[in-house]
């Protein structure tokens, strides 16, 4: 490797230059360089500038247009990129890609890009194919391979003024992503918005390309943003299934975008031959004549992860730093494929309905194809949502023909993710629970587990799923049946006498709107009652942050009525323990219901009320925490499952 290489790291306009900022190997030192600049934009007509020959994105015509400075006052009929941020305008110029290493020549800084033989012949004999089929994924590729592979120097964080928080992982990350979507290191490490790396791709693309980059306003084509119709989720069969076998589409979107050539250039393109390609279910239709750039560019995205990186994370010859920083590769691509779809319905710049109706019109019409085929072939499919199709009891043919289907008649690879000896679909949708081979309950979506359910909750159903560890038969579940229900009513039983502490009964629920726009409400949210109750007591919280609170009886607080304390504020017989049974019943049906077993209703809520108002009676009991009775009680699957919720 050359000695003298300059990793780049961000770019900025500043009075007529671009400063760029370079990390310098070996010394890990800051370089900064500056180059004239001077802002554009492009416009028409073209004999009000610089002239210079683009291809309009959707059209696919060239055009002339005129570059003209920012600075300049003209009048034009039509122009693009006059939003674009300079400093990112001259990086796109000159082709140059943050986290990647440089050379400095007397003409400026060339690409240092280091790929061995062995890396190439690698690469050529996994992807060589799509060189021919589809040149233009092979190109976006091969680039993406040659900048991703590059080492990483240490990052001068002080110097950079990168907080120290920032370890050796993270940085990394950030320089992959930094990579991938050409942007700031610092943008790269912070930012949270999935947008910006993607439209930086994007751009970067165009910029390479020769094409205009289309206003967001061209991207609608005519239509106002408006609410896409989402995915296919078919109303599951409650009960308890066995031998349950889940088949995933993988990287469904993704893989819709690249092998049905979604792009916004090729959704309702300008060739009336085009119009005989219609989506399913949809008045839209695909170009048929060009490859779409972004089709092009997210299938690139998408086999780099499944053929490369991916395989690498077990490929036992290699060391487990290779093996660890090929995982941080994957799952950065993962972060971007999976939010490729939905950036195109909403996202300015990138939000475009057509494109986002034939996206999820694909998805659906592949989910629904699938169901169909399962059926005609006699298996038995109880639940579809958006990529997964759940199966009962299908023989291994069954599942290899369905496998071999999708691949053949879709172009979408369809895999078996995973088998539940017992599986328990509740009637709502999204919410299940099943049991892995290994005993380690598998739980989507069932209230009595979410974040913000109480830890009692989430105790009591690890312990009440025990039983079913083993089950895989209707004979085993009819005895699994009364262990859960002796579970249910000694938990309860336990609630009722005032065993469990404080902490065990607190929500966590996060504050979305600014807690001054809801004071003059008269009735507050519970969430708000104890922002309320804090805030007078000096403790702030602000917008996106938790409020942690407690069910107590109804009091008075100022000129409300108030029915939860933060939980820092709350006593014990405060607790109202009436409504919390009330609400685990409630949520226990999710659970129960399917399973056709009853929900304990002893003792009578006479005995409720004269428990739940006697202090004396609650405190006497011991207050063991649910944590401390976990670490007694549990068996390997509850705790499993408590480390999981």
């Amino acid at each position: 490797m050359p000695k003298d290489l300059y990793w780049l790291v961000d770019a900025a306009y500043r009075e007529g230059v671009i400063e760029l900022t370079f990390v310098k190997s070996p010394e890990h030192t800051v370089h900064v360089t500056q180059e004239p600049f001077i802002p554009y934009f492009y416009g028409l007509p073209s004999n009000i500038g610089e002239p210079v020959v683009k291809q309009e994105l959707l059209s696919g015509q060239k055009l002339e247009v005129a570059r003209i400075p920012s600075s300049k006052q003209v009048r034009v009929e039509r122009s693009w990129e006059q939003d674009l941020d300079p400093a990112l305008s001259y990086i796109y110029d000159r082709q140059l890609r943050f986290g990647c290493p440089y050379q400095p020549t007397g003409e400026g800084f060339q690409p240092a890009l280091e790929v061995s033989l062995s890396q190439r012949r690698a690469f050529r004999k996994q992807f060589n194919a799509i060189e021919q089929e589809d040149p233009l994924k092979f190109r976006f590729l091969l680039q993406l391979f040659e900048q991703v592979i590059q080492p990483v120097p240490t990052i001068p964080q002080q110097e950079l003024g990168i907080p120290a928080k920032f370890d050796e992982t993270r940085l990394f990350r950030g320089m992959m992503l930094a990579r991938i979507g050409n942007m700031p290191l610092k943008h790269a490490l912070t930012s949270r918005n999935v947008s910006e790396p993607i439209k930086s791709m994007l751009h970067t693309s165009y910029r390479q390309l020769g094409v205009l980059i289309p206003n967001p306003n061209e991207l609608l084509k005519g239509h106002k943003p408006h609410r896409v119709e989402g995915a296919l989720t078919v109303t599951p069969t409650p009960g308890a299934f066995f031998n349950m076998h889940v088949l995933d589409f993988e990287s469904l979107y993704p893989s819709l975008i690249d092998h049905y050539n979604l792009s916004y250039e090729t959704v309702d393109c300008e060739h009336s031959s085009c119009k005989e390609r219609n989506v399913p279910g949809t008045s839209h239709y695909v170009c048929t004549q060009r490859r779409g750039i972004y089709s092009a560019l997210i299938g690139a995205l998408k086999d780099l992860r499944i053929h490369w990186f991916k395989p690498q994370i077990r490929e036992p010859n290699l060391s487990e730093e290779e093996q660890e920083r090929a995982r941080i590769v994957s799952d950065l691509l993962k972060f971007l494929l999976v939010s490729c779809g939905g950036v195109t319905i909403r996202i300015r710049g990138l939000a475009c309905p057509p494109f986002a109706e034939s996206m999820m019109a694909y998805g659906r019409w592949a989910l629904r194809t699938s169901w169909a085929w399962a059926e005609e072939k006699g298996m038995r499919p109880v639940y579809g949502d958006t990529d997964s199709i759940f199966l009962v009891n299908p023989t291994p043919q069954q599942v290899k023909w369905l496998i071999s289907k999708a691949k053949t008649e879709l172009g979408l690879t369809l895999a078996l993710d995973v088998v539940y000896p017992i599986c328990v679909l509740s009637a709502a949708k999204k919410a299940y629970f099943g049991i892995l081979p290994d005993g380690t309950p598998d739980i989507k979506g069932l209230t009595l587990v979410k974040s913000s359910s109480p830890p009692l909750f989430r105790d009591i159903f690890a312990e009440a799923v025990s039983p079913l560890v083993d089950v895989d038969t209707q004979e085993k579940l009819e005895k699994a049946r009364p262990k859960v229900i002796d579970v249910l009513r000694r938990r309860i039983g336990e609630l009722r006498r005032g065993r469990f502490s404080v902490p065990d009964m607190e929500q966590r629920i996060r504050i979305w709107k600014e807690p001054s726009q809801r004071e003059a409400d008269s009735v507050l949210p519970q969430a708000y009652q104890a922002w309320q109750q804090l805030a007078d007591a000096g403790i702030v919280i602000r917008r996106r942050e938790e409020v942690a609170f407690v069910k107590v009886k109804p009091f008075r607080y100022g000129k409300r009525t108030f029915s939860v304390k933060p939980t820092q504020m709350a006593a014990k017989r405060e607790i109202d323990i009436p409504d919390y049974v009330r609400r685990l019943e409630l949520a226990f049906q999710q659970f129960l219901g399917p399973l056709d077993i009853p929900f304990p209703r002893e003792p009578s809520s006479v005995l409720d009320e004269f428990l739940s108002s006697d202090p004396l009676g609650q405190e006497e009991e011991p207050s063991t925490s649910t944590e401390e009775r976990s670490r007694t009680k549990r068996s390997d699957p509850q705790r499993r499952l408590e480390d999981y919720t």
